[in-house]
């Protein structure tokens, strides 16, 4: 259990760190429409893909 606990918190830990980095990179250049639109575009992409993939037998 105790293993369980510290790989969960390597996870989190990495979360964190992705989301100070999109954070960073959302605040220098989000204000661009092009760069905005290829975002969610990206996201948009990785949830079908996502749904797609748990919807395979």
């Amino acid at each position: 259990m105790i293993n369980k606990y510290s790989l969960i918190l390597g996870i989190v830990d990495k979360i964190e760190e992705w989301n100070e980095k999109l954070n960073a990179f959302a605040g220098e250049h989000m204000d661009n429409v092009l760069i905005g639109s290829l975002v969610v575009g990206v996201l948009i992409f990785v949830a079908f893909s996502g749904i797609n993939a748990l919807n395979k037998k």
